[in-house]
């Protein structure tokens, strides 16, 4: 028989396109999204594959998950409140940064402990990144 592209996960609720988005593999994820991938499935941490790609500063596989028709989720947040503009801020991924707030990220959104991106930012020391998100 064939593989479902679209479904499974491991035992941390990562899908394939979780994975690849994770690891940085842009072809691979651009066939999982043509072949129908749920783009913002959660993790059992409640990341999403966009969050994953940020975190590691993975900026084309970012722009693909953003430029796609069925796009993904730009603010979405996890059961902690964080966005994916949140977790590349506090890793200092300038360029990531960059494309989030092209895709309307929202600077103000607010994680569970009241936090936010530019608290993430100046945590992280990145001065372009600050410089970014106080444009």
């Amino acid at each position: 028989g064939r593989v479902n592209a679209t479904e499974g996960g491991d035992a941390g609720g990562f899908t394939l396109l979780m994975l690849a988005a994770n690891r940085g593999h842009e072809q691979v994820v651009d066939t999982l999204l043509r072949r129908g991938a749920e783009i913002d499935q959660r993790t059992s941490n409640s990341w999403t594959a966009l969050m994953l790609a940020a975190h590691y500063g993975h900026e084309r596989v970012v722009e693909l998950m953003l430029q796609r028709s069925a796009g993904a989720e730009v603010n979405m947040q996890s059961r902690k409140g964080r966005t994916a503009l949140m977790v590349a801020a506090s890793k200092g991924r300038d360029r990531v940064v960059e494309l989030l707030l092209q895709y309307s990220a929202e600077v103000n959104q607010q994680e569970s402990n009241g936090g936010a991106a530019l608290m993430d930012a100046v945590g992280c020391g990145n001065e372009r990144v600050v410089e970014l998100i106080l444009e």
